[in-house]
């Protein structure tokens, strides 16, 4: 599997993200081919080379007849589809075009199909989302991932008129994303990067995991003085079929309630999109016998599950860590046992596959036939 880690050193936008990939090995002149289906009135597009803080890297020129304008989102798809670049371009390209579309009819306050803005109807950016998705398309790549976003401060003058940094339909795409904001008075990441990088990929705040294949580097017209601006790329590989992932670790030592109501909290926990929680008995200050309450989960729940352990186990705080983890590859499937389906967990990691029956499913054939649950499962293994 071919994966992609952007290092958002500086900000990221449509032309950088492009001319990163570029420098990863699409050729030039593959993507010139590609945007002549687009019927782009005297359109052409270069890649030079330019240095920003001493580091070598590729820069976007990109010129066309065609004066701005404005168009709904809808017909800029209908302009991509009309392309056939094929399918997985064009899902691609949808799923950034939709997400910009989306956030700035939030902003805006009118619905997504009276959108009309030059952010999206500018020739320039449908050229770098079309753009960015052949590229991935001609590099065979399955996954994207991202590091932690960075971004200006102060205010741009935009089309619409004085405008905050980070601009509104950025904060508008940045749920559950983290940002850094740089010492820089300027706009660093544009609405087309933040919709690439978040529409089509995962964020890893702390990093990668694969062996680098290639590096690229890409940059914008902006050069500035107290950063390198300049979007980094990671090409990876993975010989290994597990999956590295980040997650949230949550902990609580508490010596104030019993196991009755660790075990609620813990079922609850599972209810409402925790991956794993365990308890461990303790001793705490004072020799008092006690418990440590441990959640796994992803980002997305973590301020949930915080509220709710908080709230319903009255302890006095929580420690949050984001950790690395690898699990193995699962796929779900079954298989007949005693006339009865068995629910089966198939996983591989690093060549090796093995399956383990469902406990749910061991248990209902358990009730239904009266055997005990050790019995059927060496039936299992005796008949494998």
């Amino acid at each position: 599997m071919n994966s992609l880690y952007f290092d958002v050193v500086s900000g990221a936008s449509g032309d950088m993200i492009l001319s990163s990939l570029i420098d990863l090995g699409v050729p030039i002149e593959h993507l010139r081919t590609q945007f002549a289906k687009l019927n782009i009135p005297g359109f052409s597009i270069d890649v030079i080379k330019q240095k920003r803080s001493g580091i070598s890297a590729n820069h976007l020129v990109l010129n066309w007849e065609t004066p701005r304008t404005y168009r709904h989102v809808e017909q800029i798809l209908g302009m991509i589809q009309a392309a056939n670049f094929g399918e997985r371009v064009y899902a691609r390209c949808e799923k950034v075009i939709l997400t910009i579309g989306r956030a700035e009819a939030k902003v805006h306050a009118m619905p997504l199909e009276k959108v009309h803005f030059h952010e999206i109807g500018a020739i320039d950016t449908i050229v770098d989302v079309a753009g960015i998705c052949l590229a991935l398309e001609y590099l065979d790549i399955d996954e994207i991932q991202y590091s932690v976003l960075t971004d200006g401060k102060g205010s741009v003058k935009t089309e619409h008129g004085i405008m905050p940094i980070p601009v509104p339909a950025v904060a508008q795409m940045l749920d559950n994303v983290a940002l850094n904001i740089l010492d820089v008075q300027s706009e660093l990441l544009t609405p087309t990067g933040c919709a690439v990088l978040t529409a089509l990929g995962t964020q890893k705040p702390h990093g990668f995991f694969g062996t680098v294949v290639k590096t690229g580097y890409g940059c914008g017209t902006r050069v500035i003085e107290q950063i390198p601006n300049v979007l980094r790329v990671f090409m990876l590989s993975h010989a290994n079929p597990g999956t590295f992932d980040a997650v949230c670790l949550l902990e609580s030592d508490m010596d104030h309630i019993s196991g009755e109501i660790m075990g609620d909290i813990a079922s609850r926990l599972l209810d409402g999109g925790a991956l794993d929680v365990s308890w461990t008995p303790i001793y705490m200050k004072k020799g008092r016998p006690g418990y440590r309450l441990t959640v796994i989960c992803d980002h997305s729940h973590k301020q949930d599950l915080i509220d709710f352990v908080m709230l319903h186990s009255r302890t006095l705080g929580v420690r949050v860590q984001s950790v690395a983890r690898v699990t193995a590859n699962r796929q779900a499937s079954q298989s007949l046992l005693r006339g009865e389906q068995l629910a089966l967990k198939t996983c591989s990691y690093n060549g090796t596959s093995f399956t383990k029956p469902e406990y749910e499913s061991l248990s209902a054939i358990s009730r239904k036939s009266g055997v005990p649950i050790l019995e059927i499962l060496e039936t299992y293994y005796k008949d494998r």
